[in-house]
């Protein structure tokens, strides 16, 4: 059967050269995932960001010449434009300006909020933008399971070095995530539309059926059968089929419900016993990740505030002594919580998390009213594969978000309703140019930052030979560039702990540990405090590294050395560390591991 609906139609000839113009820049935008440039320091991320920010530059251009040459539909203003609003207003509020952990986080979010009003504007102005933006992500999701199927068979070079299948991410996980976000899209192209494009859309959902399983990621593969069970349901099933079910056969629907609950309680069994030490860690990040927000609820750390406050947490819960061995084994200090509501908690609060969610939801509630259950079962993708990923952390999924949320809000023709901005001309003309202008600036704030990035990749090279002075002035000119990434300060103090300077390594490293739960740093504060002869202050960096981290060997060897030294000798404290390198089992015995329990070995020999 063919269907006619309303505003899936291509007909962008009707609306001219802006309405190309849109359809072009939009296409750039979605297309952000398939970005890269391995010339950056974390090309696969900054690339992506770089690529945005350029495409959003182009995109604020079309809309000026399009509000110029004749746009003037008045937008629907509906629930979702003003809970973005409050939640970008509540980040910024919550925001720890003196430290400015995230700005280029500040930039791609501030873009992201121009992006969402621009869709609206053109979306309102030219529906079949719609269907012609959900074609361009399932292009994206074709191209990234042709880019797997080359990776899993040797023609593709992996992005890691420990996983054959990244596509143009870095690790297995958001690229399954990202497959099975764009998933239910295809799934209900394929199911609404007939001949060519029906063809097209279970190309899209074969390739990335073949592709997603090799992923390992439990999280994708719960995403993409809630959202395609769902998709599936809303398109074949309904309401009315399935009362109508019920109550033909209502004295089976409770045996039914009940082997069916069986089954995937054995399922997720399954899959827990899968990777059990990656399932129980992430049990216990969110259980730390509650403790951190209770201690907290409604100030929030702010954005980048997670890692610090994390590891400060864990802390305190293992000198609760209440943590179970399992829970040590397990531990670490992550860079995101591996669910972005508990982050979001953290980070923004709970009204910060109350408004995101609401926001979701109202973004699937209108979808579905407005019979865009493509667009909101991509949706429903991301908020389950959010509960146990951390897709919000990288620009890739945002990008989808902001464009299935603005097809999702966006009403046609004749379900607008009255809630909608002035239709004036001066008053079109006047906010897109403002929001133009804002993504401009944007644009212009982030300036220098591509050369940073592109003069620290060449950086990188040098300092993983060791050639440190050689890069020591360099390192110095992008500190204020790149203060905020807390790997760059950790090379910076690299090198000034390598050349003498400890005092000015420890600063940089202090600041570090304030972006950071990554125990590295406050293990090489404490090496720099015991080269600069700050024993007492070494000793009480290490121990409190280990109660983050109790079953690390590394800060035991270090304290044995510590210990050791002629100046801060302590024979006991030296014989309890050095029991702790010598009997304590790794989670994985590697050769580093053997090199220190020898080195230790000599000590005590020595003493």
């Amino acid at each position: 059967m063919e269907i006619n609906y309303t505003g899936m139609e291509f007909k962008l000839h009707r609306h001219g050269i802006p309405f190309v113009l849109a359809s072009v820049f939009g296409a750039m935008l979605i297309a952000t995932p398939l970005a890269g440039d391995s010339g950056l320091a974390s090309g696969i991320v900054m690339g992506k960001v770089f690529w945005f920010h350029l495409s959003m530059a182009l995109m604020a251009v079309g809309a000026v010449v399009t509000v110029w040459f004749g746009g003037r539909k008045s937008i629907s203003f509906a629930l979702p434009d003003v809970l973005l609003l409050l939640f970008a207003g509540i980040t910024l509020a919550t925001y720890n300006w003196p430290l400015d952990p995230e700005p280029e986080k500040l930039l791609f979010g501030g873009q992201l909020v121009v992006l969402w009003f621009l869709l609206r504007y053109f979306l309102t102005e030219a529906p079949c933008l719609k269907f012609f933006f959900l074609f361009v992500l399932m292009l994206t999701g074709l191209a990234e399971a042709v880019w797997g199927m080359q990776q899993l068979h040797g023609y593709a070079y992996s992005n890691h070095s420990l996983f054959r299948l990244t596509g143009s991410f870095f690790n297995p996980g958001p690229y399954s995530g990202y497959l099975a976000v764009v998933l239910p899209v295809c799934l209900w192209t394929a199911l609404k539309f007939q001949k060519g494009m029906h063809c097209f859309a279970w190309i899209c959902v074969g390739a990335i059926l073949i592709v997603l399983p090799a992923g390992m990621s439990r999280s994708a593969w719960m995403a993409a059968v809630v959202a395609c069970g769902w998709v599936y349901w809303a398109e074949r099933i309904g309401w009315e089929k399935a009362k109508a079910v019920y109550i033909r056969y209502k004295n089976a629907a409770v045996p039914f419900i009940a082997i069916a609950a069986i089954l995937a309680g054995c399922a997720v069994a399954r899959v827990y016993g899968m990777k059990r030490d990656s399932a129980d860690g992430r049990l216990l990040m969110w259980k730390v990740t509650g403790k951190a927000i209770a201690g907290q609820p409604f100030a929030g750390t702010g954005l980048g505030g997670f890692p610090a406050a994390y590891a400060e947490a864990q802390g305190e819960y293992f000198a609760t002594g209440t943590a179970t061995e399992r829970e040590k084994l397990v531990a670490g200090c992550p860079e995101y919580a591996f669910n972005e509501y508990l982050q979001i908690g953290l980070e923004q609060g709970i009204g910060g998390l109350i408004v995101f969610v609401a926001w979701l939801g109202s973004m699937v509630y209108l979808g579905i009213r407005n019979r865009q259950n493509g667009a909101a079962g991509g949706i429903l993708a991301l908020a389950v594969f959010a509960m146990s990923s951390y897709p919000l952390q990288l620009p890739s999924f945002w990008v989808a978000l902001v464009f299935l949320g603005a097809i999702c809000v966006t009403e046609e023709g004749t379900q607008a309703r009255s809630s909608a901005l002035p239709a004036s001309p001066a008053w079109h003309i006047s906010m897109i140019s403002l929001l133009s202008l804002a993504s401009v600036c944007l644009f212009i704030l982030q300036g220098g930052q591509y050369e940073a990035y592109k003069r620290w990749g060449r950086m990188q090279t040098i300092y993983h030979n060791k050639a440190y002075e050689s890069v020591a002035e360099d390192y110095k000119d992008l500190h204020d560039k790149l203060k905020h990434k807390p790997e760059f300060l950790f090379e910076e103090a690299q090198y000034l702990g390598k050349t003498g300077q400890y005092m000015e390594a420890i600063q940089a490293l202090e600041r570090a540990k304030r972006l950071s739960g990554d125990p590295m740093i406050r293990y090489m504060i404490a090496k720099n405090r015991q080269a600069a002869g700050d024993y007492r202050q070494a000793e009480r960096e290490l121990l409190r590294a280990i109660r983050i981290l109790p079953e690390r060997l590394y800060p035991y060897y270090l304290l044995a050395k510590l210990y050791a030294e002629p100046e801060f000798y302590q024979a006991d404290k030296l014989r309890a560390a050095a029991e702790t390198v010598l009997a304590k089992e790794p989670k994985v015995e590697t050769t580093a591991i053997r090199e220190m329990r020898a080195e230790i070995r000599k000590i005590l020999e020595k003493k």
